[in-house]
């Protein structure tokens, strides 16, 4: 069954990841004041040309939160949870937050990451430039090749509308049939990831 299990050790999946109808990648982009300096200053930083598909993704997007969003290419299943940004990006999935020089080295950039830490990377130089890779955080060094472009690679992603949130009451009562108390501190940690959700913008990934 299609993204039925994630390789190996990815045996538990956590319930947003249970089978969706394949369909076209929805992204909920982030902030995009200043997009374009903050790419060419991006660019001039780190010596490189970001590949051209790529590039023009970031500018209408500025990278953004995934929910929902899985993809299963060769031998690599995984969840999608974010694709990186710049500027104005949430700060869990700014570039600036991320440790570029390890890829770089290789030729690499890290772009988005899934619920387990691994990484999604770019070939930014050297032969394959342009190329989409999948890193398991605890196998550094081991790139394994996705798509041979960044526009394959979201054509390979599928994503379900996030639909219904439910509510703190709805949480709370599932919980309580299985016999466990809900706390305080969990009732918070739901409000807050409630209204985030809520926020989120979904929208189909064209570029």
């Amino acid at each position: 069954m299609f993204f039925r299990k994630l390789l190996g050790r990815r045996a538990k999946e956590p319930k947003e990841l249970q089978e969706p109808e394949r369909g076209t990648m929805l992204i909920s982009g982030f902030d995009t004041a200043d997009i374009e300096p903050l790419t060419a200053d991006f660019e001039k930083k780190h010596k490189l040309r970001l590949p051209d598909q790529y590039r023009r993704f970031l500018l209408k997007y500025n990278g953004g939160e995934t929910p929902n969003t899985v993809f299963a290419i060769g031998g690599v299943s995984s969840d999608l949870r974010a694709l990186y940004g710049l500027g104005g990006a949430d700060p869990r999935y700014c570039f600036h937050r991320r440790q570029l020089s390890s890829f770089l080295k290789d030729g690499m950039l890290p772009i988005g990451e899934n619920a387990w830490g691994d990484t999604v990377a770019l070939k930014v130089s050297g032969q394959g430039a342009g190329g989409v890779y999948f890193l398991y955080h605890d196998r550094p060094g081991n790139f394994l090749p996705l798509t041979a472009d960044f526009a394959a690679f979201t054509a390979q992603c599928a994503s379900r509308p996030l639909g219904h949130i439910r509510t703190v009451e709805e949480r709370a009562a599932a919980l309580q049939s299985r016999g466990k108390p809900v706390t305080p501190e969990l009732t918070a940690m739901w409000e807050q990831e409630i209204t985030h959700l809520q926020s989120l913008h979904q929208e189909t990934v064209e570029f």
